[in-house]
């Protein structure tokens, strides 16, 4: 398996994730909250070590499906250069979840926007910059 360099910061974002979990054990819930509704309550509550490693392992999923994955399963990218950052920038997305996962199961309360209007304006910025990059798909 050829790891690109760009893919060890995708998997340092994610390891990080883990990480923070790990230092911030004492300090999270055996219970932890990890999906929110509409309301942003939360309505989805896992053991603290899934709570910890399942967005990270998931996201390691996608990272390896994205380079590794048969073609039926991940896009067919223009360039290596938009498929690297989408590497990127999914494991960012995931790792910034993942913080206000903790963020809230410590009893900071951050409103659902504080994840959802940056990650969709990245990804509005992030399809933007594909289609002026490569053109639209065929």
């Amino acid at each position: 398996m050829n790891v690109r360099s760009i893919d060890l910061v995708a998997y340092a974002l994610l390891a990080g994730s883990v990480l923070v979990g790990l230092l911030l054990w004492s300090s999270l819930p055996d219970s932890m909250a990890i999906h929110f509704g509409v309301g942003g309550e939360p309505d989805s509550f896992v053991a603290k070590p899934v709570g910890v490693l399942l967005a990270p392992t998931i996201g390691l999923g996608a990272v390896v499906l994205t380079r590794y994955g048969p073609e039926r399963a991940s896009r067919t990218y223009g360039s290596p250069y938009i498929e690297n950052v989408a590497v990127v920038f999914t494991a960012t997305v995931i790792a910034y979840a993942q913080g206000f996962v903790y963020a809230w199961n410590l009893g900071y309360r951050p409103g659902s926007l504080v994840v959802l209007v940056p990650v969709l304006l990245a990804a509005g910025a992030f399809v933007a910059y594909t289609y002026t990059r490569d053109g639209t798909p065929s």
